[in-house]
Parts: structure tokens; C-alpha cells; sequence
């Protein structure tokens, strides 16, 4: 590694890891209140507190990533523009495109933090965070009815449930996806079905067989049929959303439902969401550089102002993306990565006039 790069990644860490103690604060005064008025006031136990708030950090930090990522480039440079030290590197031949790598080298290794940090720890720590509070906190038991229950057993079936009523044990708009040593999975579906432990009585549905290629070979429909699951329902309860899933067991759902002719355009983006929320750490340093050169001599005033106002808009703009996305008015792969695209460009641009002509 280069000195230059070695001096730019120094002054980067030390804002980058101020950023991500900052916001998780910041991110956290909710929580935090809401933790001790329950402390306090209702009784509940400060272990399950301190569970709790161990447990949602994960996913705090993953917010907290790209903006303190944009807010490390913003001091660093900030910084060397206003003790002269840019105009040194520049009049000494360094161009602006070289000084830019160990920023954007920076962006790339914390996008690859985030991306390894949401796929494998995130999923199980909302997962366990969401029982303690419902479980221990507020101390709900069960619900009796449910909506859009996925789950899997341990023999390769993927089950799949609109409606779930515990109490008068009846599921409806039911689909079975069973992975079997032929190349495409067998689909059952029915209307509605009873059931008793581990026996489900299914009713007003039809079987799905596929060939080589994957064209319906076989479809059979049947009034009643008996199945018998590896597990009772009630474990079901356990089931993840998909907050609580990673990519692979997204991407099972969605071939699952899509068996069943089910609108996937929800978890599609959630899915793309999981590669394009990291990939805005990026996104960030690469826009921050630009903007961060053109500052005044007050360097670490302007780098604030520049997180702030990038943080909102990114993240406004983003939002809506992804409500048009899940409601499936654009497609998922625009939703998800238009945002990032689109501010990649605009820094990409900034970043070759600032290099050529200054």
C-alpha cells in the first residue's frame, strides 16, 4: 500500500468509526427510551432490555454504514483541503482521480462489511430481537389467526399459507412446494385444508408435475387429499419474515410462490434490497468527493452539512423506489437500484469535472 493511501485510509477511520458510534446513538434515543420506561414503569427484567438492544445492533449498524462512510469522506477531505494539504498533492502531480482510490477502495471493503453483516447476522438477530419483545416484553401469546405463513420442514418441502386460524385449526389458500429427484419440483395447491398435529386434510386442489424443461406434464385436481407434514403446525409459529430471512431462503420463497402464480414483486425487492442497500456505502464515498473538494477553508463544517443533506435526500429517494417497487408499480430490479445507480452517476460526473479542470 502507498503512503498516500495509508494517509487518506487514516483520516477516514477515525470519522468513519465516530459516524457509525454517532448515528447508532442517534438511531437508537427510540429504543433507549422506550427501554427504560419498561424498565421502570412495567417491570420488565434489564437482562431481556439488554438482549433486546444487543440484538437490534446489527441492524442499526447497517443504516448507520453508508452514511457514516459518506460523513468519514466528507471530514478527511474537508480536513486536507483546509490545512492546504490537497493543493500540495495536486500541485505535486498527484492527480485527483489517484487521491480518490484509497476513498473509494474504503467504500468498496465497508459495502462488503455491510452486505456479510445483513445477510448473516441481521436475519437471525430481527428474528430473536421480534420474539423478546412480543414474547417477553409485551407478553402476547400467539396470534390466532395469521397471514402469508412460509415455512420449511426438514425434508425439502416448502409449505405456503395465505391464512392460518389456530383456534378452528383451518388454513386457506394453501401451496406445497416439494423438492424430489426430478429436476423441477412437485406443486400442490388447495383452496383450504384442516388440520390435526401432523396431518393436514387439504380440499378443492390440484397436483403439479413438471418435465425436464420444465413444462406442465401432469396436472390433477382432487376434492380431498390427506398429507402428512414432518412437523405440527403450531411450530410453524416461528415463521420468518422477510427481514428475518437471507438472500437464499428469499429466493426459495419467491420460487415457491411464483409455482403458485403468487405476486412476488415484494419480496423481489427485498431481495435486490439486500445487495443494493450495501452497495450505497459506495455510492457515497464516491459521491462525497467532489463535493467535499469544493468546500470552504471551514472543511469539517461543510462535510456535515453534506451528510446531512445527502443523507435525506438518498434516503427519501430510496423510500419511494422501494413502495413502488413492493407495490409492483415499477419493476423490482429499478426499485431497488435506481437510487444508487442514479446518485453513482451523478457523483461519477461531478468527479471527472472536478479532475479535469481543476
Amino acid at each position: 500500500m502507498k503512503i498516500l493511501d495509508r494517509y487518506v485510509f487514516r483520516e477516514m477511520a477515525g470519522p468513519f468509526l465516530i459516524g457509525v458510534i454517532g448515528f447508532v446513538l442517534v438511531l437508537a434515543v427510540d429504543l433507549l427510551f422506550t427501554m427504560a420506561d419498561l424498565i421502570i414503569n412495567k417491570g420488565v427484567p434489564l437482562w431481556a432490555m439488554i438482549k433486546l438492544l444487543v440484538y437490534k445492533l446489527p441492524a442499526i449498524m447497517v443504516l448507520t454504514f453508508p452514511v457514516s462512510t459518506l460523513f468519514a469522506t466528507s471530514m478527511a477531505l474537508g480536513r486536507l483541503s483546509k490545512d492546504n494539504e490537497m493543493v500540495a498533492l495536486r500541485t505535486s502531480g498527484v492527480t485527483l482521480f489517484r487521491i480518490s482510490v484509497p476513498i473509494l477502495a474504503m467504500g468498496l471493503l465497508v459495502s462488503l462489511a455491510s452486505y456479510i453483516t445483513n445477510e448473516r447476522i441481521v436475519p437471525h438477530a430481527n428474528f430473536v430481537a421480534d420474539n423478546i419483545i412480543r414474547q417477553i416484553i409485551y407478553k402476547q401469546p400467539l396470534p390466532e389467526v395469521k397471514d402469508n405463513v412460509f415455512f420449511k420442514d426438514a425434508h425439502n418441502r416448502y409449505y405456503y399459507a395465505k391464512r392460518v386460524d389456530m383456534k378452528n385449526k383451518t388454513m386457506t389458500s394453501i401451496m406445497v412446494y416439494e423438492i424430489t429427484d426430478e429436476r423441477f419440483p412437485r406443486v400442490i395447491t388447495a383452496e383450504r385444508a384442516a388440520f390435526e398435529g401432523r396431518i393436514w386434510n387439504l380440499e378443492q386442489g390440484v397436483v403439479h408435475n413438471y418435465d425436464a424443461d420444465g413444462y406442465l406434464k401432469y396436472e390433477g385436481a382432487f376434492s380431498r387429499m390427506k398429507l402428512n407434514v414432518s412437523e405440527d403446525v403450531l411450530s410453524f409459529s416461528k415463521e420468518r419474515t422477510s427481514q428475518d430471512m437471507d438472500s437464499g431462503e428469499l429466493k426459495n420463497m419467491i420460487n415457491m410462490l411464483e409455482k403458485g402464480g403468487i405476486s412476488t414483486h415484494s419480496y423481489e425487492t427485498e431481495l435486490l434490497m439486500k445487495f443494493s442497500i450495501p452497495a450505497t456505502c459506495f455510492v457515497f464515498a464516491l459521491i462525497g468527493i467532489p463535493f467535499s473538494l469544493s468546500s470552504p477553508r471551514s472543511g469539517r463544517t461543510w462535510g456535515m452539512i453534506v451528510t446531512i443533506v445527502f443523507m435525506f435526500t438518498f434516503y427519501v429517494f430510496a423510500s419511494v423506489f422501494r413502495s413502488l417497487g413492493k407495490g409492483g408499480v415499477l419493476l423490482p430490479a429499478v426499485a431497488a437500484f435506481t437510487p444508487q445507480l442514479t446518485f453513482m452517476l451523478i457523483g461519477g460526473a461531478l468527479l471527472f469535472l472536478e479532475g479535469r479542470f481543476r
